[in-house]
């Protein structure tokens, strides 16, 4: 899930001036939820599962209460006296507790528990699903994106019936956020986030700065991006950074010596009509024919770009491409873009996206962020058609109001991530004083390797970024282009 306006210095976002806290914390005692023994899915080790209650309706404290689900993954050598880890899922609308056995792979867990907690409109009984076009059977409709504005008008009258849209906002969860850090029992925490959960943490730090102890956040999401305006010069900045890399690639070079050309034939291609290839079914594996658009293949490279694994495939299906046949390109397209649409609750992510970022896209704005990019304004145009009927918010009345922070910060981009460009991250490091931004190289959207691994371990050990070390960057190396 995780763009900006021209001013990138000027971060929009609700305000407060945050003092660092001094003390450390340990773990909870008299906490007021309840865990049990539990299993999730892809994780052998028993884990804790609990519930905690909040009103959809903070501001009346009446009404409809949403259950928000908690899976705490207990540290394996706990540090008890470093706090845990607060994990926040990106998309926005992806369910942060069924990503379990992603966290537990990630190894935070070794020294601290790591706390995961479905944002509002994401769980069991708070679920804000939309019926998507795609769908394993309509391959196809997963290559259009979910921004159809029938399909979202459709999707809002629906949930309407049940819930009131009105309070799924990322202030009400930073709330909510903060009501299971308390109930809990612990006094501070270190925050982990991804892409558009970045955002959302950055939103608790601003309301809630003193209870952090530390903070790392990758691939970069803030209020002043108005997603997705940007979209279309990320996207083209990532792509001429591989074609760039490429062309300083022998190898790559010499198997793809006029990539650009081969990438602008096929443009024009598919602009010229949708081209008819086939993919193998991703559950069946039968043989299934699909048609790509231009706004298909353009919206599939950007797509597949989030993955440094498939950014590396591109010169070759590209080349493929060029040469007639599509079947590659397909494959590798649907399998991103059914990853991607199918992992975030809708709802939310129309809910999110539409209040807070979309309604303050300017028609006339569209047309200059993405002149002479190969995605061009269809998606700006898409999202904000879908999110014209969709029902307003109640965000707070200082949200757009700038913010600084002196919380530890570790801020990480990828040179390659074709949506949170490493600008982004520069734009949060310029008003969080104690921030360190790292950039990794060939890296896609929120990379993680050995070496980010070390370095947000030593952050969440020693709660600080001074004397960090961060000398293992200099030794990442852009992953090899795929050559015959």
């Amino acid at each position: 899930m995780k763009g900006i306006t021209a001013a990138a210095g000027l971060f929009a976002c609700t305000a407060a001036l945050l003092a660092q806290p001094t003390t450390s914390q340990v773990k909870p005692t008299t906490g007021q939820i309840k865990l049990t023994p539990c299993h999730v899915d892809g994780v052998k080790e028993e884990l804790r599962c609990g519930v905690y209650n909040v009103f959809e309706n903070r501001r009346t404290g009446q009404g409809r209460r949403l259950p928000l689900k908690i899976v705490v993954i207990p540290a394996r050598r706990p540090h008890v006296d470093q706090g845990p880890v607060f994990f926040i899922a990106g998309g926005p609308g992806e369910t942060a507790t069924e990503l379990a056995a992603f966290m537990f792979e990630l190894g935070d867990a070794d020294e601290h528990d790591v706390v995961l907690v479905d944002q509002r409109g994401t769980g069991d009984g708070h679920r804000l699903d939309c019926r998507s076009a795609g769908s394993d059977d309509n391959l196809e409709g997963y290559l259009r994106g979910p921004f159809d504005p029938a399909a979202a008008r459709a999707c809002s009258q629906e949930l309407a019936r049940q819930f009131d849209l009105a309070h799924y906002t990322t202030a009400a969860f930073a709330d909510d956020f903060e009501d299971v850090r308390e109930a809990m029992g612990y006094e501070r925490i270190n925050v982990d986030a991804g892409s558009f959960g970045t955002y959302t943490a950055q939103e608790y730090i601003r309301r809630y700065g003193r209870r952090v102890r530390s903070a790392y956040m990758t691939s970069l999401v803030t209020l002043s991006n108005r997603v997705p305006l940007y979209h279309a010069l990320s996207a083209q900045q990532a792509l001429d950074e591989i074609f760039r890399r490429c062309d300083g690639d022998t190898a790559c070079h010499a198997a793809y010596p006029r990539l650009r050309d081969d990438f602008a034939a096929v443009l024009a291609r598919v602009h010229a009509a949708p081209v008819a290839t086939w993919v193998r079914h991703p559950v069946s594996g039968a043989k299934t024919e699909i048609h790509l658009s231009e706004p298909a293949f353009a919206d599939a490279v950007r797509v597949m770009m989030y993955s440094s694994e498939r950014a590396r495939k591109l010169p070759s299906l590209i080349a493929q491409a060029r040469a007639g046949d599509f079947n590659p390109f397909a494959d590798v397209a649907v399998g991103a873009s059914r990853n991607m649409y199918t992992g975030a609750r809708m709802g939310l992510n129309f809910a999110i996206t539409c209040n807070e970022f979309v309604s303050r896209i300017r028609p006339d704005e569209i047309e200059p962020a993405t002149r002479g990019n190969f995605l061009g304004a269809w998606r700006v145009k898409d999202q904000m058609a879908a999110c014209a009927a969709w029902p307003k918010t109640n965000l707070p009345a200082d949200y757009l109001e700038p913010f600084r922070s002196d919380v530890p910060a570790v801020l990480v981009s990828g040179d390659s991530d074709p949506v949170a460009r490493p600008r982004w991250g520069d734009e949060v490091k310029s008003f969080m004083s104690n921030a360190v931004h790292l950039v990794v190289p060939g890296g896609g959207h929120t990379p993680e390797n050995g070496c980010t691994r070390s370095i947000r371990g030593q952050l969440f050990r020693t709660g600080t970024t001074r004397g960090l070390d961060v000398g293992c960057m200099t030794t990442l190396r852009p992953a090899a282009f795929e050559v015959p």
